[in-house]
C-alpha cells in the first residue's frame, strides 16, 4: 500500500491527550493500520497507543466489513461507518480532528451541487462549479460538480482542528487545475495552511498508472514564520522498480525523503541519527551477495551518500531537481507561477555534467553533423532506387 511520508514524523503519540484521526474514504482501513504500525515500530508504549482513535467512512458495504475486520485484527481502536462522505457527516467532522490521512478516489464527477453547497465542510474554501450552464432539459437538470477532487481537498482541510495536520494522495492534475478550482487553491495558499507538496513517480499504484501528488496541510502553520512559504519535493526520480509496470518506495527511500522535511523543520539530529543507523548497517553488511534481498556495504554507502551529497552540512538547503522552499510572494514565487502547486515549476531540473571540455563538445557536434549529412545523402539515393523500382514494376 502507498504510504504518505510519516506525516512529518507522525508524532501522533507525543504531545496530545487523544489523537483523533479520520479518513473519509477509508476503503479497507489501510491508512489507519499503517499509522498504528508506525507507532508500534517507533516503540510507542501501550498507553500511547491507547490515545490513537480512528474514524473512517466508506460507502461500499462489503469494504466496510473488511475495514472493521482489519482494525480488529490489528488491534486498532476506532469506528468505521457506512456512508457517502459527500452527503453524510457521521462524525461532525468540521474542525474536529488532529489528523487526516486519505487516498480518496480521483476525478469523481457525479456529486450533486445542491447537496454540498451549504455544507461548511465544502463551502469554506469553495465548491467547484461548471463555468457554463448545463444543456440538459430543465426536467433532467441537476447540477453536479465538474470534478470532486477539490471537494475532497476542502473536506480534509476543514476537518482539522486548530493544530491539525493532514496528508492526502491526489491526482497530479489538481495541482494546476483552473476555473473554480483555481480560486479554492488560491484561498488555501494565501491562508497558509498548505505546508508541503510532494510529486510522486508514476506507476506507484497497483491498479492505475495515473501520476499523483502528496498534499500536506498544517492548520497551525499560519501562526508560524513559515506561513508565507511551501516546501516542494519532486520525488519522480526516486523509486524502486518492482516490475515492468510498477514502482514503489523502499524503506530507505521513504526515510531519505522524510529527512528533507525534518531538515526543513530544523531537526538536524534526525538526519545525523539516520546516517548513523546507515553506518551501523554498513558495518554489518556483506561486501557482496548473490541474493538481491540482502543489502551490501555498497548499498548502505549509497544511502549515506544520497543524504550527504545533497545536504553536506546536515542542514536543509534547496537542491535542484529535488526540493525547493518557494515563497508565496514575488515574481519567482507561487503567485508569480499563477498559484500552481506543481513541484516541477519550482524545483527545476538537474543538468548532468557530461565531462566534456568545450573543444571536445565542439568536435563531437561536428562529427554528429557530418554523420547526419551522410545519412541524408544515403536516404536520397535509396529514395531514387525505390522510385525506379516502383516504375519498373508498375510503369508510368
Amino acid at each position: 500500500m502507498l504510504k504518505p511520508f510519516d506525516l512529518q514524523a507522525l508524532s501522533i503519540f507525543l504531545c496530545i491527550k487523544v489523537a483523533l484521526v479520520t479518513d473519509p474514504a477509508c476503503g479497507s482501513g489501510g491508512m489507519f493500520v499503517q499509522a498504528a504500525r508506525y507507532m508500534h515500530n517507533h516503540n510507542a508504549n501501550e498507553q500511547e497507543q491507547m490515545k490513537f482513535r480512528c474514524y473512517g467512512v466508506e460507502k461500499e458495504p462489503d469494504t466496510v466489513k473488511l475495514a472493521k475486520m482489519n482494525l480488529l485484527l490489528n488491534n486498532v481502536r476506532g469506528e468505521i461507518t457506512e456512508a457517502n462522505s459527500f452527503y453524510s457527516d457521521p462524525y461532525n467532522a468540521f474542525g474536529q480532528f488532529d489528523y487526516v490521512m486519505a487516498n480518496p478516489p480521483f476525478n469523481v464527477d457525479e456529486v450533486v451541487v445542491e447537496k454540498v453547497i451549504n455544507d461548511p465542510r465544502f463551502n469554506t474554501y469553495g465548491v467547484p462549479r461548471n463555468a457554463t450552464k448545463s444543456t440538459k432539459k430543465e426536467s433532467d437538470k441537476r447540477e453536479t460538480v465538474p470534478n470532486a477532487n477539490y471537494l475532497w481537498i476542502g473536506y480534509f482541510a476543514t476537518a482539522l482542528n486548530a493544530n491539525g495536520k493532514a496528508a492526502l494522495v491526489m491526482a497530479n492534475s489538481a495541482s494546476d487545475s483552473s476555473k473554480s478550482e483555481y480560486e479554492i487553491r488560491k484561498k488555501m495558499i494565501e491562508e497558509g495552511i498548505i505546508s508541503q507538496m510532494v510529486t510522486l513517480p508514476s506507476n506507484m499504484f497497483t491498479s492505475v498508472t495515473l501520476p499523483a501528488t502528496l498534499w500536506f496541510f498544517d492548520k497551525h502553520k499560519p501562526q508560524t514564520e513559515k506561513k508565507n512559504e511551501i516546501l516542494f519535493v519532486d520525488a519522480r526520480n526516486v523509486f524502486t522498480q518492482v516490475d515492468r509496470a510498477h514502482r514503489k518506495f523502499s524503506d530507505e527511500q521513504i526515510k531519505n525523503l522524510g529527512i528533507i522535511t525534518r531538515l526543513y523543520q530544523g531537526d538536524t539530529e534526525a538526519c545525523a541519527s539516520l546516517i548513523k543507523d546507515y553506518q551501523n548497517e554498513m558495518k554489518n553488511a556483506p561486501e557482496a551477495s548473490d541474493d538481491k534481498e540482502i543489502k551490501t556495504k555498497a548499498y548502505w554507502k549509497s544511502q549515506i551518500d544520497w543524504i550527504t551529497d545533497r545536504f553536506p552540512d546536515g542542514k536543509y538547503r534547496d537542491v535542484i531537481g529535488l526540493c525547493k522552499v518557494a515563497q508565496i510572494e514575488g515574481e519567482d514565487g507561487i503567485k508569480g507561477q499563477d498559484y500552481s502547486l506543481n513541484a516541477g515549476r519550482y524545483v527545476g531540473v538537474v543538468i548532468e555534467d557530461d565531462g566534456m571540455t568545450e573543444e571536445e563538445f565542439k568536435n563531437t557536434m561536428i562529427g554528429l553533423n557530418t554523420e547526419f549529412e551522410s545519412l541524408n545523402e544515403e536516404a536520397k539515393k535509396l529514395e531514387g532506387q525505390i522510385a525506379a523500382n516502383i516504375k519498373a514494376l508498375f510503369g508510368e
